[in-house]
């Protein structure tokens, strides 16, 4: 099951992306997707990153003869995407990093391509934290996925840029077969305003998880987070996987 996750900066996206992967991870093993620069997944995870796509690709831009005489550049590409995947016992992290310089991109995503094409079979979850705007998923480097969560703040301008970004899904004919509206970091009911903005967006499925101050008090100490399944944000993250996995 692929399942990918969008959302304009600030609302919770990674936070969410991670405790899904976290609770994954107790069924199976995950192939956790850092696809935005801005994202500190790796953090959240407390993985340590050991090196990026983007940072891949440079160093070949920066020194073609860094491939060896004899190996083609996808196999030479192919090999080190394996080498800078973090890998624990239950979490395989891999991170896209941002590409700099100039240059066509247009090999490098092939192979990237092919490589997702081989490694995604064998993990029964991936889970990608893309860019907002789904850059990565657009140019189909990353493949279609089984679920997109849209994530939003509890404000009408947050859900409508959730709608946007599905819309933006098919137009570049991103294949999924569930759409699910994520309004985050809510206190109380919702007003009907947001209840009616939700349901215009045109999701399948619409999840509310509530205000935690366990979060808040978590960001002071650190990035790391690891939801306990009895705090209010943990119980909603729990059946926000089973909705996924339904």
């Amino acid at each position: 099951m692929i399942i990918a996750f969008a959302g304009k900066g600030g609302v919770g996206k990674s936070t969410i992306s991670s405790q899904v992967i976290r609770r994954l991870s107790r069924k199976d093993v995950v192939l956790a997707v850092d696809a935005d620069p801005n994202s500190n997944l790796c953090d959240k995870l407390g993985i340590e990153v050991t090196g990026t796509i983007g940072g891949l690709r440079n160093d070949i831009v920066a020194d073609p003869e860094i491939v060896p005489a004899g190996i083609s550049k996808q196999d030479y590409i192919t090999t080190h995407i394996r080498q800078i995947m973090t890998e624990t016992d239950r979490i395989d992290l891999l991170v896209m990093g941002r590409p700099e310089g100039e240059g066509c991109y247009c090999f490098t995503n092939d192979v990237l391509k092919n490589c997702f094409r081989d490694l995604i079979p064998s993990y029964k979850y991936t889970v990608i934290d893309n860019e907002a705007g789904m850059e990565h998923m657009s140019r189909r480097v990353l493949p279609n996925s089984d679920v997109i969560v849209f994530v939003s703040d509890p404000t009408k301008t947050g859900i409508r840029t959730a709608a946007r970004l599905s819309h933006l899904a098919d137009e570049v004919k991103i294949s999924t077969k569930k759409r699910i509206l994520v309004i985050n970091n809510t206190f109380g009911d919702l007003p009907k305003a947001l209840i009616d903005e939700a349901e215009s967006a045109g999701m399948d499925e619409v999840f509310v998880v509530p205000h935690d101050d366990y979060i808040s008090k978590a960001a002071m100490e650190g990035d790391f987070l690891d939801l306990p399944d009895d705090t209010v944000s943990g119980k909603a993250v729990s059946a926000l996987v089973d909705l996924i996995t339904k």
